[in-house]
């Protein structure tokens, strides 16, 4: 009899479900199939809600994984979004917000960093307090930590190659760098609280191999999206011949230019 208490039922399957749904969503607008990432994702919410529930207090790996997406789902979210809006805010060719947001982006993503730290000293739940949650807890931040450093200091130094105009997203992704550098000596040298440094040291040289197939992981996964993005540019159809613009046609673009020339003139 199958049960939601079931990992294989109320944890994987809902993940499975995931990213299927998200998968449909990414679909062409036209597709029929993009109609059920919106079922397909609520269902999978519905699981894994029940599967917390009725899995409270077991010192199990699935929960324990989902009591650590819970707790990193608020802060990573934040300095994820915040970036978007930071990325896109202002002259931008892609979807440009208004440029008044730039700061509010900034702001959202050392707020999720501050987050992380606020976590990492006061106390921490009993999912991950103890047992295997303290372990999926500790390698996950030891390898957020490391590939926020790394990240940070790779865009910031990007920034500062690009010119003129970037000190502020050059000198915020400097502060994330190095607050994210504080926090992991803090937390190796000190540790955190319900967390000694000795288990600090010891989740991260366990996790080793992990830390860096995470990173393994990121660049493949930056250089996969580049290959299908070069992909589907190679393979997308040749556009339709553009038929001419008609009289009256013309004739509006005819007034707004000369309406603009009109505009620069005077300034």
């Amino acid at each position: 009899m199958w049960s939601l208490s079931d990992p294989a039922i109320g944890f994987w399957l809902p993940m499975a479900l995931i990213c299927l749904g998200t998968g449909f969503w990414l679909t062409d607008r036209k597709d029929p199939r993009k109609r059920l990432s919106v079922p397909i994702l609520l269902i999978s919410i519905v699981f894994i809600v029940v599967y917390g529930v009725e899995t409270r207090g077991m010192d199990t790996a699935e929960t324990a994984l989902l009591a650590v997406l819970l707790h990193m789902l608020g802060p990573v979210a934040l300095m994820a979004i915040g970036s978007l809006i930071a990325t896109f805010s202002g002259p931008s060719p892609v979807g440009p917000l208004p440029r008044g947001l730039r700061p509010l982006g900034f702001m959202m993503a050392m707020g999720g960093l501050l987050w992380i730290g606020w976590m990492l000293i006061s106390k921490p739940p009993d999912a991950i307090a103890h047992g295997i949650g303290e372990t999926i807890w500790g390698s996950w931040v030891d390898v957020f930590l490391t590939i926020l450093i790394l990240v940070a200091a790779l865009a910031g130094s990007f920034c500062v190659m690009m010119g003129e105009e970037r000190h502020k997203e050059a000198l915020t992704l400097a502060i994330l760098t190095i607050a994210g550098g504080v926090m992991f000596n803090e937390i190796m040298q000190n540790g955190s609280e319900g967390l000694a440094a000795a288990g600090w040291h010891q989740i991260h040289w366990e996790e080793m191999m992990f830390l860096i197939g995470g990173l393994m992981g990121v660049t493949a996964g930056v250089f996969a999206f580049i290959a299908l993005v070069y992909m589907a540019e190679k393979r997308a159809p040749d556009p339709d011949v553009i038929a001419p613009l008609s009289e009256e046609e013309k004739a509006v673009v005819d007034a707004v230019l000369r309406l603009n020339l009109e505009l620069e003139e005077v300034e």
